[in-house]
């Protein structure tokens, strides 16, 4: 005959079921796995929103160089405090004291984007009386003194653009004027004050997220609204915690260059 064997009811509850130690365990287990895929998912999202705002700042730069191979100038900032998405011009002309503003998408044949991926742009401007020396790169103007007659193809064309890019090229860094600052690294410090670091033919700006909780999508130092300043950071900042503002410039040398090459 076989003895029935009692079990108690502590050992009866270990093994019909999990006990709460265990329970605890796997849900600290769980919300760690949680914790981590949604990290992973928010690293992964940003670095994707990253990737587009400088595919769209690229598009920008090639529009904006198609721009001024056709024009023969940079096109003006939409220096409206809304947007409006088109150049600030007076007579047909950028108005003068315009250096600085949203990029004129409308202007451009683009239609204006969502807030993060809306650009400030600013031109290099350095108007002089005199044709052959000027550096205003948002005008129109004859310095190379072609003539304007049937036969002529380079009156106020991309030939005097790059004149006025050399023009450019020769002046001081100056803090009235479009420049660029460092990156934080070989470039120095990121400081509009104290590291003029050199003259930019143009910059593009896009914000993304208010990653330094400021109220303002564009991040140090590109948040100045009142007014808009004049300095960016270099092109090769890395993505900080405190920024992730995308910035794409060239000098005036680099931009003559590239019209140079691209002159039929």
């Amino acid at each position: 005959m076989k003895l029935a064997v009692r079990r108690s009811p502590a050992r009866q509850a270990v093994q019909g079921g999990f006990s709460m130690v265990e329970v605890a365990v796997s849900l600290v287990i769980a919300g760690l796995m949680s914790w981590a895929a949604f990290s992973g998912y928010e690293t992964v999202t940003a670095q994707q929103e990253i990737e587009r705002g400088h595919a769209e700042a690229q598009q920008l730069q090639s529009l904006l160089r198609a721009f001024a191979l056709r024009q023969g100038r940079l096109p003006c900032p939409d220096a409206s405090v809304t947007g409006a998405g088109y150049e600030s011009l007076v007579a047909g002309e950028c108005a003068p004291d315009v250096q600085v503003g949203w990029f004129p998408y409308v202007s451009v044949g683009l239609d204006i984007p969502v807030d993060k991926f809306r650009a400030h742009y600013s031109v290099f401007r350095a108007s002089n009386p005199v044709a052959a020396e000027d550096a205003d790169l948002a005008v129109v103007m004859e310095r190379t003194s072609d003539t304007a007659d049937a036969d002529s193809t380079t009156f106020r064309d991309a030939t005097d653009l790059i004149k006025a890019l050399n023009n450019a090229s020769v002046l001081p860094v100056s803090s009235s004027r479009t420049f660029l600052t460092g990156d934080a690294g070989s470039a120095g410090p990121i400081d509009c004050g104290a590291n003029l670091l050199m003259a930019a033919a143009y910059w593009i700006v896009i914000p993304l997220q208010d990653k330094d909780n400021d109220g303002s999508r564009f991040d140090a130092p590109h948040r100045s609204v009142a007014p808009l300043g004049l300095c960016a950071s270099s092109p090769s900042v890395p993505v900080r915690f405190e920024s992730d503002d995308v910035v794409v410039a060239e000098s005036p040398a680099q931009l003559a260059g590239w019209l140079r090459r691209s002159l039929p």
